[in-house]
C-alpha cells in the first residue's frame, strides 16, 4: 500500500515525547508571541509601537496561563473525568463523584499519600462534605485555573503543592473570615 507507513495508529515518536510536545507547545507559542510583539513594540514608533506593546502585554498574560497549565498537567492515568461548569466543579469517577459549587467551598487541599504516588485534590464544602479528585483524572489540569475564582486563591501555590514529594495534606486555600477549625485530641 503506497503511503501507508507502518499502518494505522503507528507513530515514529515515543508517547512520552509526544506528550511533552503537546504539554509545552502552548507556552512556547505564547513566549514566541511575547518576543515577537515586544520586539516590534520596541522598534516601531508611534501608534503601531504602542499597539505592539499592548499585544505583548496580553501575550504575557497568555504565557502565564499557559505555563501554569503545563506545570499543573499530569499524564491522564487516573480514572474519571473532571467537569468544569459556570460556578461549579464536578468529578465523575467509576465508583464515586459529585459536584460542588465554588461559592460553597471552604477549603481546598492537595493530598499526597506517599512519594511516587499521584496527588489528590480535596475540595471541602460546608459541614465538611468533600469532593476528592485524582490529579491524574482527565481535565484535572484545569483545576488551578478554575479555582482562581475563589477570593485569595493562588494558582502558583496549587502548582507548587502538586509538585511536592512530601507526603501529607497541603492546604492550598481556606475561605477568609471563617473560624479556623483545629483538630481536638480525645482523652
Amino acid at each position: 500500500m503506497a503511503g501507508d507507513a507502518g499502518g494505522p495508529g503507528v507513530s515514529f515518536m515515543r508517547p512520552e515525547a509526544a506528550g511533552a510536545i503537546r504539554r509545552w507547545a502552548e507556552p512556547v507559542v505564547a513566549a514566541g508571541l511575547v518576543l515577537l510583539t515586544g520586539g516590534f513594540g520596541i522598534r516601531w514608533t508611534g501608534a503601531l509601537g504602542w499597539i505592539a506593546l499592548v499585544a505583548a502585554a496580553l501575550a504575557l498574560f497568555w504565557l502565564r496561563a499557559a505555563l501554569l497549565g503545563a506545570l499543573a498537567a499530569r499524564p491522564v492515568t487516573g480514572s474519571g473525568l473532571v467537569v468544569l461548569r459556570e460556578g461549579e466543579i464536578g468529578y465523575m469517577g467509576p465508583q464515586r463523584g459529585g459536584f460542588v459549587d465554588l461559592d460553597a467551598l471552604v477549603r481546598v487541599e492537595i493530598y499526597l499519600l506517599a512519594p511516587g504516588h499521584d496527588p489528590v485534590w480535596r475540595l471541602v464544602g460546608p459541614e465538611g462534605a468533600s469532593l476528592t479528585i485524582p490529579a491524574t483524572a482527565e481535565g484535572a489540569g484545569h483545576l488551578p485555573e478554575a479555582l482562581t475564582a475563589l477570593p485569595g486563591f493562588s494558582d502558583l501555590a496549587a502548582v507548587g503543592a502538586l509538585s511536592r514529594d512530601r507526603p501529607g495534606r497541603h492546604v492550598i486555600w481556606e475561605r477568609p473570615g471563617l473560624p479556623r477549625l483545629t483538630p481536638r485530641r480525645l482523652n
